[in-house]
């Protein structure tokens, strides 16, 4: 937008509302708009200098610390974007996006109890709003309040049925605190759900074969390690966990997939992972018996 547009736009605004429309307040709409550009562009440091300048420019140009906010979130500068997220919201209360941003920022400073605050504040503004939901979820698992969690993560699936991080963390946290029929239940509902998107489906089927190994039902674990294996064949964890179950039901199957496993480690690859499926290869070695 060029200068004299924005001075005409300003003018027009002056005469209709009275609103003050400084040389200053221009200027730092202009430089706003350049800093939206570069954050566009993944140009973060020009993007920060221009809008460090929109801001200095008019502290009151709610859009520009809001602009400025979202750049310091892609550089990973929490602590400054909750600053102008803040500034942001002082200008403009009602933005229920601005409070969800700001939920989110708190949730990576580990501060989950200002983050559950803005997250409400976001949903009371707008209750369509079903991530806020899920990122409430999260924040009172950091809380350990796990019964709450359990409801955020279904109020977000209630908002939209085919949310995959949900059913994730809903499976899991049920999974994690025993609530085994309840996470049967959630993961089945999360696989129809999701028909066609195979890397979440994978998930959703491994996490379906620790339910069924926790109930010792090795078949039906195998059955969904398979399963998950067959839509990411690369998938690390469900390798192990289908080695582990195939030890009660196929032994020379399970010695397969956990020298895959092993083979397939790298630096990302939990060490404890890598000890158990050694310690189980030692042992079908050995002709030790496998226990639970």
């Amino acid at each position: 937008m060029s200068k004299k547009l924005i001075l005409a736009i300003c003018a027009v605004a002056t005469l209709l509302t009275g609103a003050k429309c400084s040389r200053d307040h221009v200027y730092s709409m202009e430089m706003a708009n350049k800093c939206v550009e570069f954050h566009r562009r993944k140009l973060y440091p020009q993007a920060i200098r221009d809008c460090s300048k929109a801001v200095s420019l008019d502290p009151e140009n709610e859009k520009a610390h809001h602009n400025l906010a979202m750049v310091y979130i892609e550089t990973k500068e929490y602590d400054n974007a909750a600053s102008h997220l803040q500034k942001a919201i002082a200008l403009k209360d009602g933005e229920a996006i601005y409070h969800y941003q700001l939920g989110e920022v708190y949730n990576q400073l580990d501060n989950a109890d200002q983050a559950v605050q803005q997250f409400q504040k976001a949903l009371d503004l707008d209750d369509s709003l079903f991530k806020a939901h899920y990122r409430m979820g999260l924040a009172y698992e950091k809380l350990d309040e796990p019964q709450k969690a359990m409801q955020k993560y279904t109020d977000s699936l209630m908002q939209n049925p085919k949310f995959f991080d949900a059913y994730r963390e809903l499976g899991n946290i049920y999974l994690t605190y025993d609530f085994i029929p309840q996470a049967e239940q959630v993961l089945q509902e999360g696989l129809k759900a999701l028909l066609g998107q195979d890397e979440e489906l994978s998930v959703l089927h491994n996490f379906l074969g620790a339910v069924y190994a926790d109930k010792k039902d090795h078949v039906a674990a195998v059955q969904e390690f398979r399963a998950a294996l067959e839509l990411q064949p690369n998938f690390p964890e469900a390798m192990f966990n289908l080695g582990m179950s195939y030890c009660f039901v196929n032994v020379d199957n399970a010695k397969m997939w956990l020298e895959k496993f092993v083979a397939s480690a790298n630096q990302a690859t939990p060490p404890e992972y890598l000890a158990v499926a050694s310690g189980r290869l030692a042992e079908i070695s050995s002709g030790t018996p496998i226990t639970e």
